[in-house]
């Protein structure tokens, strides 16, 4: 961590500080701290729990999945599950003002992912504790975090949903494709469809 600040002309960049005032900045700058990370050094872990919510403001990051019961071993030996080639699975690149870690932020469970810095990134997070600190003052800061962070989450299931539509579309929903089955029993359970 870093003792540098944040300025508040970069929370304006950053989508989901929109629409905060300078007021609404200064109370969630006073809140933020900044992280620097190396390149292949992991930011979030799969499996394990934490609640910080990130934003990316330096270098790319890449979020990756290890398949049902992999994870990562003190000295880098894979779990028995691994892939073929014995590497996870990349889902996505992240890049400058991307968010990431919200689903643990707002509902304390572990991490469905794990991130990591695929170059030097500079980050900046704020830890659940600081944010409910900032509701219990009935900051308008929190409650419009909140509401663009579930805006961001919402642009990800949409996208989700169109990839499920090509799927289906094309006749390959119905394969044992194995990214298509582990999204169904993830999105499905519970639900009566």
């Amino acid at each position: 961590m870093t003792t540098e600040t944040v300025s508040l002309e970069l929370f304006k960049q950053i989508p989901i500080f929109r629409g905060l005032s300078l007021e609404e900045c200064q109370r969630l700058a006073d809140v933020v701290s900044l992280h620097d990370f190396a390149p292949g050094e992991t930011v979030i872990k799969q499996g394990e729990q934490s609640q910080r919510l990130w934003v990316l403001l330096e270098g790319k990051c890449e979020v990756f999945h290890h398949l049902d019961g992999e994870s990562e071993h003190p000295g880098g030996d894979k779990a028995p599950n691994a892939s073929a080639n014995g590497e996870p699975i990349v889902l996505a690149t992240l890049d400058p003002y991307s968010n990431f870690g919200e689903m643990s932020f707002f509902h304390p469970a572990p991490h469905s992912a794990s991130v990591r810095a695929k170059t030097a990134v500079k980050l900046l997070a704020i830890e659940r504790s600081k944010y409910d600190r900032l509701c219990e003052r009935e900051s308008s800061a929190a409650c419009k975090l909140a509401m663009n962070t579930v805006a961001s989450l919402a642009d990800r299931l949409r996208r989700m949903d169109e990839w499920v539509d090509e799927l289906v579309s094309r006749g390959q929903a119905n394969q044992r494709v194995p990214e298509w089955n582990r999204l169904r029993a993830t999105l499905f359970d519970g639900w009566k469809l």
